[in-house]
């Protein structure tokens, strides 16, 4: 398993640094760090997290397989990146981000004259 090289490439790929992963991830650099040096091994839940984040499948993290899309995702590019920023937002200020979102969603709904 060579988690490192797959993690140096969708960090390179999606112009995200170390230090960006880590904190949306919400783990330590030093961690992020031991597992781009293939020093640690992630455990399951974080492979899991990481798949997700990159919108990649586990499998391909873990180096099994040199496939990238999922199956079927029900997100486009816009949606994914909308659910990166809010996994990035903290706890406490994500029920603003949500309502902000329903307000813009309900102007685009608004009948103009």
């Amino acid at each position: 398993m060579d988690i490192g090289n797959q993690l140096r490439n969708l960090m390179e790929e999606n112009g995200i640094s170390q230090k960006q992963l880590a904190r949306d991830l919400n783990i330590s650099a030093t961690t992020l760090n031991g597992y781009v040096q293939n020093r640690r091994q992630p455990d399951a839940k974080t492979v899991i997290r990481l798949a997700s984040y990159f919108n990649t499948t586990t499998d391909y993290i873990y180096g099994i397989t040199t496939v990238r899309e999922p199956l079927s995702s029900p997100y486009n590019a816009d949606e994914r990146h909308l659910v990166k920023i809010y996994r990035g937002i903290p706890e406490d200020k994500k029920p603003l981000y949500i309502e902000t979102g329903l307000t813009f969603s309900a102007s685009g709904k608004k009948k103009r004259p």
